[in-house]
């Protein structure tokens, strides 16, 4: 039985996973080093983690134990200094490498060692390796990463950089499910926040991932909304005992402010439009037309979501959806120049593609 366990606990010890970088999508391959600890305290979002992040080759197969100095300073107020340091599309990795740092999981520093210190425990070390995500080598680039790799994609394919990482310590965390709708609220506004930063500094994989994590906490906020009379909405499709609802009635009256239902859709509207424009950015058609189609049901007076739209429509040569798109904004905003010099543009794709299938039906026929 002591075999079944032990052989078990190995496969769950490799796991593997998509992640981002400012560069793109990256594998990530994780294993444990040594033993592993006792308990169920991991790091949670908000925790803010002391770790040290080490080349393989600067380090040996069992790392060294950490002195009674790292001991003592082990992290244990939340109010401690974290630095925030420039992500780098030159980088893979966004922390400084061989020395002790600290990281808040959920603020997004580097994606890739978030997801390895999740359900790591304090005094833990584990290996894991990157390279580049084969379906992101065969992606359109945007500009702004077209010229970020030099080389072949069996070139790019070889560049597997490995490292590990020693969780020191960490402050408690919260599972969104332990969270007050404020918290959740204010998370949601910092996720978009640095979503917009990333954008603007042309870090359009990080803006993505950014708005993709405000997007998911801010669906566990459905039913924690209030009505225009300023009573709570409650959820009809969540049972839950008498308990339950006196506690969600106790941490709810502790809440300093619970947005309206029209604050939730304008928000989770303005999100997912800015997802379709970096999946835009990213050559990414088909999700930006996902995105932008959710951004424009839950808010229809949304000018961006519905250029949005048609801007992935026509990439996709769906001409009639762009022009129901681009005559849309031009009904909100009319006398739009954008839209009319992208209703021309429609046009005249349309033309030239008629024009193509014309010839080569002609060639089947003759």
């Amino acid at each position: 039985m002591a075999t079944e366990t032990n052989t078990e606990e190995q496969v769950r010890s490799e796991t593997s996973w998509i992640s981002v970088s400012p560069s793109g999508l990256w594998e990530v391959h994780r294993r444990w080093k040594g033993e592993r600890k006792r308990g169920d305290n991991t790091p949670l979002l908000g925790s803010i983690c002391k770790i040290r992040v080490c080349p393989k080759n600067h380090t040996e197969d069992n790392p060294q134990p950490l002195s009674s100095n790292e001991t003592v300073s082990a992290v244990s107020d939340s109010c401690v200094q974290v630095t925030e340091y420039p992500r780098s599309q030159d980088s893979v990795l966004q922390v400084p490498l061989d020395s002790w740092t600290m990281l808040r999981m959920g603020e997004g520093q580097c994606d890739i060692i978030e997801g390895c210190l999740e359900g790591m425990r304090a005094g833990e070390t584990c290996e894991f390796t990157v390279r580049p995500h084969q379906r992101h080598l065969k992606m359109a680039p945007s500009d702004i990463h077209a010229t970020q790799f030099k080389g072949t994609g069996e070139e790019r394919q070889m560049e597997t950089e490995c490292f590990s990482l020693q969780l020191h310590s960490f402050t408690p965390g919260k599972e969104s499910w332990q969270m007050l709708p404020t918290e959740k609220w204010t998370w949601v506004l910092s996720h978009k926040q640095r979503g917009s930063q990333r954008f603007g500094k042309g870090d359009i994989w990080g803006a993505m991932h950014s708005y993709c994590c405000a997007v998911k906490l801010l669906i566990t906020l459905k039913g924690h909304t209030r009505g225009k009379d300023g009573i709570p909405n409650v959820d009809g499709s969540r049972a839950c005992d008498l308990e339950t609802r006196a506690v969600n009635r106790e941490t709810e009256a502790k809440s300093t402010h619970i947005q309206t239902e029209e604050e939730y859709r304008t928000m989770k509207a303005e999100l997912h439009s800015n997802l379709s424009l970096c999946q835009l950015r990213l050559g990414q058609p088909a999700k930006a037309k996902d995105s932008s189609s959710k951004a424009a049901a839950l808010d229809p007076a949304n000018i961006k979501a519905w250029y949005r739209l048609g801007q992935a429509c026509l990439q996709l040569e769906d001409f009639a959806e762009a022009r129901q798109a681009f005559g849309k904004v031009l009904e909100l905003q009319p006398g739009s120049a954008s839209a009319q010099n992208a209703l021309k543009q429609v046009n005249a794709k349309a033309k030239e593609f008629d024009n193509k299938l014309g010839q080569r039906l002609s060639k089947m026929f003759t």
